[in-house]
Formats: C-alpha cells, sequence, structure tokens
C-alpha cells in the first residue's frame, strides 16, 4: 500500500475529456448491452469477463448521474431529518456507482492498458467530484447537522451514533457549513491545489524521462549485475550513445547503481542526479509550485477555522494536534542519530579501506550493503531459495489461520482479467467470511507496485454477498518456466500487504462510512506492519523449506538474517525517513510564504545538525508525500503507525505461543481488527491496551535506548 500511494492522486486529479466521450464509444461498441453494476452468480463478483473500456465508460456517467439524482432525493425528503432517512441513506446512496467503480479499478490494477488508462483518468475524475458535491453540498449538510444535534438520541445504537459523528465531521471539513462565498472560495483553491498537484507530478515524471547519466566504459559501472551492464548499453544506444552506457534517472536503476557499483564518483554522479528531482531552475521546478501549494493549503485550513494545514490535517488524525506530531518525531530524533552516528562509524572503517576519509549520502546504500553481508554472511540469492512465491502465500494463509481462525479454499470457475490471477474463499471457524483474490505475479500492464484493495466491503452487501478484497502485487519475474524465488524484502512486502487485506476482512462495520478504511490515517498502516512480524518466526519459517532442497532454513540463517534485519531497522527509524517526516511537519506549520521549499528544508536541518552523512528520502521537491492530498502534514504517519504497531507486538511476545498465539490474536481480532471505524481509533486501542500508546515502544524494539532490542 505505501509503493502505491500517488496512483490514486494521479488518476484523481486529471481533466475528464475521454469520459464525455463516453456515449460515441458506447455506441460504437455496443457496450450498454451488459450492466457492469449486476454481479451476478455463486458469489455475486465483478464480472470483469463482461467488461470492456467502452461499456465502462458508457455506464459510469449514467451511474454518476443515477447518485446525484439519489442525493437531490435525500436533499428534498419532507419529513424532519433522522438517521434513517439522511444518515444512513447518504452512507447507502451510490451502490451502483461503487460497483462499476470497483470493475473500472480492477482493470487499472490489473490490466492497465493505453486503453483503460485513457478511459480511467475521465472517471474517477468525474467519480471524485461527485463524492467531493455530496460532501459540501449545504442542504444535505443542514439535515445531517439535525441528525448530528439530536445525538445521542435518534439512533438505536452506538455505530450509528458513531456514523452520524463521522458523517457531519466528513461533511465539515469539505466545508459543507461556510457561507455561500466561502464555498465558491473553497473550490476554486481546491481546483487549483488538485491542478499543481498533477502539474508537480508531471514535472517529476517528465523530467526524469529525460535524464539519464552516462558512462563511457564498462569499468565505471564495476559491481552492477552483468544484466544491468548490459541493459545500461542498450539504452545508450538507444540515446544515440552507441558503446556508451547510460542510467534512467529512476529509483529500481539508481539504488542498483548505489547498492553494486564500487567506483564513487559513479555513485555520486547517479544519486544527485536523483536527489536534484523539481529542484533545477527550468520547465520542471517544483519549487514554485510547491510554493503556491502550500500557500492555497493555508488558505484552505484558515477558510475552515484552523490556523495551519497542519492544524487541519491532524485534528482527524489519531496524534490530534501539529505540537503531538512533532514530540513523536522529537522522541525519535535524538535516539535515531545517536545511533546512526555509531553505525556511520563502523561503515566508515569499511570506507576508510577504500580511501573515503568521510562517508558521504551516496556511499551509505553501498557500505551498508558490505557490512550486512559481511557482518551477517547474508546471501539474497541463497535466502531467496527459501521464499518461493507459492509458499509465501500459502505461508500468510497459515499464520492467519493459528492467529485468527482464517482458512482459505481456492475457487475455480470465477471471471478473472488474467489467469494467473488467483480467487479464495476466506472462511473464519468455518463460516465463509469474504472473497479475496491475489494478483501477485508480474505482467507488463500492471502497475509495479503493491497494494490492498477493497472492492466490495461489508457495509456495501446485499444479501447473500460476501465482502471482496484484493492483493496486488510485481514482484520480479522469473526466467520462463522457473518459479518466482521472492527476495526477504518481497516477501516482506507481501506480510504487510496481507495486513490490510485481513484487516478489511475482519470489519464488522455495518455501514460504509464506519469501515475499515476510514480509519484515521495514522492508524491505517498498523495491521500491515503488524503483520510483518510473523514472517520470521520459526513457526513460518518451518513451512518454508528450500525450494531445491526441501529442508528449512537452519537455526543459524536464521538467527544471521533477524539479527541483520534488526540492525537495518524499519525506515521509520533512520535519519533519511525522520528528517522527511520533520522537513514536511515543518512546512505545513509555516507562518511565513516558504518561496523555496528546498531552501527551507536545507536550513531546517543544517540547524537540527543532521548528519553530512545522509540525505532526506526525497528532497522536498520531490517528496510526492508531501504534496499529495493523503500524507501532506502527515508523513510522520509511517512512525506513528511503527510505534503502534510495536506495542501491539508486545502483548503477542508476552503470550505462550508468541505471534501465533490464538488467545492474543482473538482480543486483537475483538478490540481492535474487527472493529474498523465503528469506535475511534484511540478509545479501541485504549480499551485493548488499558492504556495510551507507548511511544517508547519502537526506540525499545530496536534497542535505540541502549538496550537490547526485541525481535
Amino acid at each position: 500500500m505505501r509503493l502505491a500511494l500517488a496512483l490514486a492522486l494521479a488518476l484523481a486529479l486529471t481533466a475528464l475529456p475521454t469520459a464525455l466521450a463516453a456515449p460515441a464509444l458506447a455506441a460504437k461498441a455496443g457496450a450498454a448491452s451488459t450492466d457492469l453494476a449486476q454481479w451476478e452468480g455463486e458469489w455475486r463478483l465483478p464480472p470483469v469477463d463482461r467488461a470492456t473500456p467502452a461499456s465502462i465508460a458508457a455506464q459510469i456517467p449514467e451511474a454518476v448521474a443515477d447518485y446525484r439524482r439519489e442525493l437531490a432525493a435525500i436533499a428534498a425528503n419532507p419529513a424532519p431529518p433522522d438517521f434513517d432517512n439522511t444518515i444512513s441513506a447518504l452512507d447507502q446512496s451510490g451502490r451502483r456507482l461503487r460497483r462499476l467503480m470497483a470493475v473500472l479499478r480492477i482493470y487499472l490494477a490489473t490490466h492497465a492498458d493505453d486503453e483503460w488508462r485513457k478511459i480511467g483518468t475521465g472517471l474517477v475524475a468525474m467519480n471524485d467530484a461527485a463524492q467531493a458535491e455530496a460532501l459540501s453540498d449545504p442542504v444535505l449538510f443542514a439535515r445531517v447537522a439535525a441528525v448530528y444535534r439530536g445525538l445521542p438520541g435518534g439512533t438505536r445504537d452506538a455505530e450509528q451514533a458513531r456514523l452520524t459523528e463521522v458523517t457531519h465531521a466528513a461533511m465539515v471539513r469539505a466545508g459543507a457549513g461556510l457561507a455561500a462565498t466561502d464555498r465558491t472560495r473553497l473550490t476554486e483553491i481546491e481546483v487549483e491545489l488538485a491542478r499543481l498537484g498533477t502539474q508537480l507530478n508531471q514535472n517529476l515524471n517528465r523530467e526524469a524521462a529525460a535524464q539519464f547519466t552516462f558512462f563511457d566504459t564498462p569499468a565505471r559501472l564495476a559491481g552492477l549485475p552483468q544484466p544491468q551492464i548490459d541493459a545500461a548499453a542498450a539504452l545508450a544506444a538507444k540515446q544515440g550513445r552507441v558503446g556508451a552506457f547510460a542510467i534512467p534517472n529512476q529509483r529500481p536503476q539508481v539504488f542498483a547503481v548505489q547498492t553494486h557499483v564500487r567506483d564513487r564518483e559513479t555513485r555520486r554522479a547517479v544519486w544527485q542526479q536523483w536527489m536534484d528531482r523539481g529542484g533545477t531552475p527550468g520547465e520542471f521546478d517544483n519549487r514554485p509550485v510547491a510554493a503556491q501549494m502550500l500557500a492555497l493549503r493555508k488558505a484552505k485550513a484558515q477558510l475552515l477555522g484552523y490556523q495551519t494545514y497542519a492544524d487541519y490535517v491532524l485534528a482527524a488524525r489519531m496524534v490530534g494536534t501539529p505540537e503531538r506530531a512533532l514530540t513523536i518525531i522529537e522522541a525519535n530524533w535524538d535516539a535515531v542519530m545517536a545511533t546512526d552516528g555509531r553505525r556511520v562509524e563502523e561503515l566508515q572503517t569499511l570506507a576508510s579501506a577504500d580511501g573515503i576519509e568521510a562517508i558521504a549520502p551516496w556511499d551509505r546504500i553501498h557500505y551498508l550493503d558490505r557490512l550486512t553481508r559481511e557482518r551477517f554472511g547474508i546471501d539474497a540469492q541463497e535466502i531467496a531459495g527459501y521464499f518461493p512465491l507459492p509458499a509465501v502465500r500459502d505461508a500468510f494463509f497459515a499464520a492467519a489461520g493459528d492467529t485468527y481462525g482464517y482458512s482459505f479454499e481456492r475457487l475455480s470457475g470465477v471471471a478473472r482479467v488474467s489467469p494467473d490471477i488467483e480467487v479464495y474463499l476466506a472462511r473464519r471457524d468455518g463460516k465463509p467470511a469474504g472473497i479475496v483474490y491475489l494478483d501477485i505475479r508480474p505482467r507488463p500492464e500492471k502497475p509495479q507496485a503493491s497494494w490492498a484493495a477493497q472492492y466490495r466491503q461489508q457495509g456495501d452487501l446485499a444479501p447473500g454477498e460476501l465482502p471482496v478484497i484484493a492483493l496486488h502485487s510485481s514482484p520480479p519475474a522469473a526466467a520462463p518456466g522457473e518459479e518466482i524465488l521472492l527476495p526477504f524484502e518481497y516477501a516482506n512486502v507481501l506480510f504487510h500487504e496481507f495486513g490490510h487485506v485481513l484487516h478489511m476482512l475482519a470489519s464488522t462495520a455495518r455501514y460504509n462510512g464506519t469501515a475499515a478504511l476510514t480509519v484515521p490515517w495514522d492508524f491505517v498502516e498498523v495491521p500491515s506492519l503488524l503483520n510483518e512480524r510473523w514472517l520470521l518466526t520459526d513457526r513460518t519459517l518451518d513451512r518454508l523449506p528450500h525450494h531445491l532442497t526441501g529442508k528449512t532454513m537452519p537455526a543459524d540463517l536464521r538467527d544471521r538474517l533477524r539479527a541483520a534485519r534488526q540492525y537495518e531497522r524499519v525506515f521509520s527509524v533512520n535519519p533519511e525517513y525522520l528528517a522527511m517526516a520533520l522537513v514536511d511537519q515543518k512546512l505545513h506549520q509555516a507562518d511565513r510564504a516558504v518561496p523555496d521549499v528546498n531552501a527551507f528544508e536545507r536550513d531546517l536541518l543544517a540547524k537540527r545538525e543532521f548528519p553530512s552523512s545522509a540525505d532526506p528520502i526525497m528532497r522536498a521537491s520531490s517528496a510526492i508525500h508531501t504534496w499529495s492530498r493523503e500524507y501532506a502534514a502527515n508523513v510522520y504517519t509511517y512512525l506513528w503507525s511503527d510505534i503502534l504497531a510495536a506495542d501491539l507486538a508486545e502483548v503477542f511476545l508476552r503470550a505462550p505461543g508468541g505471534l501465533h498465539d490464538r488467545a492474543a490474536g482473538q482480543r486483537y481480532f475483538d478490540l481492535l481488527l474487527s472493529r474498523a471505524n465503528r469506535v475511534p481509533a484511540d478509545e479501541a486501542y485504549r480499551e485493548y491496551h488499558g492504556r495510551a500508546p507507548d511511544e517508547a515502544a519502537l526506540i525499545r524494539r530496536f534497542g535505540l535506548d541502549g538496550k537490547r532490542g526485541s525481535r
């Protein structure tokens, strides 16, 4: 899910010309004959075998019009507003549109060829516009506010009261309660922010597409695997530099150079171009774009009654305030920097042997990889031999069975976009709980990322239906005829994303507005980060014998792998991430204009004595998290979520069965995982733990307080 954060933004912020041409497409293809919102068959699953770009392009505009008519009927209802005719009616409106959008999203996730991308851009934007209109409608808001004012009366149970609160809060944040002139201004701001967000992302993509670092001899790339050297030669020839070698300014190739290439000047040149994205004068300069976005975000916040954009964003988060977010960052900053200082000393020992006097940012990845291999004896290919893709799938299924009572039965005869997508009936304690699609093999038409998605949620079910959830991932392909052997990091990603699947699968929310993914954004990642911990348990590793020998991983290798992971740590307790989180928070708390976000970042980090051996994960001009809707003023989320996951894991680790303990799993399932947003996340967490989150849990996990960390 982390790796796909820009996809929805890019799709949602573009214009509508293709969607507006949909009727012509439909007429051409005769596409309207099949209603793709009618999900039929034994399990009533998405009819992807009947979907075409033309049919979906014809039907979504019709469904948007239907949705608007439903909203108009709610607004015009002459009966006094109550939960059923207002709150519940709003929650359930637009079901046909949701079903059609699910079919579109499935294709964009699994088979995003040019035709699907072309129609998808406009249709996603059309859907988003309709949702935004509903949230900001003053007549609907007046009805919602009337029900809200009557609380706790007028509702039959706690979840109905919660849905009323959530609906009211969402509409307030969307500006539905503002005066007409202010709503008009807010709309103008949102439109301009959308345009600028699109421009910023396009600048990064267009700049990177035209950027290459060229080298005249293969010696400059010594250490890089030969297939990658060959690819660099082919790319240079394609750019008209036959005999040279080209490294594109793309993350996989940049980080491969940082990891493997021995020539320091090569690493520096490639790294510098990567870090300078969006930050040099010219047509792709994001600094003025970012300055405008910051000013507009602040204007939006103040229009809605908040001092800064950080105040506006964090009022709806678990931490509540910018001051607390900064406190959390600060509480980890000193411990992380002190530990990193000791690690840099170890890296410097290796670098000094190569004649390097002081570690620079373009040295860190290279020497950390060398140190990890030499100290812990970790061979990535050897480790991958224990993680064939089907075995990893079976292992995360089995862990969910141990801890939560789930089982997974493979279904046949189900319509799928591709035959390599697997479909499972999930049961919990024998009872049907949901349908899970596993789309975990690479295909050319798939986005290169990993994420989980929900195509039908618990609160949107008709009789006889089950939730429909999917895990999408594109691991590295294997040679023809061979099974995919996952690098450890990809196996970890699959366990992570399956944690999101479990969160959605477990939901007992009866309404769309209280579903799993409506929890505060700084809690969304907690179930997935916690689920990563199951990968390295002995019980899981016992289920993952080597694909050639059939023998399980030896105890010594298990210990070394765990020690290496402990040494490397999750990325939220490393300097590169903390710098980006701090800059993001400070940018959105700034009390004056910021004309150059990179200069702001440079000055801030200098004052904090940020080590010269590191760079932020991304400089401010290219920090897509900071400029996205989801993560703006919210990059601290990863740190907070890792803290909560570490805090929760300690409960499991104290149980007799450890992470696989069924009793501990049942309590977590009942009080946190299954409750979705029926109860505020901080209240549910306090009920589970009997206290607030322990903010030292992550420091304790990795021994950053000088004590030995926990696994």
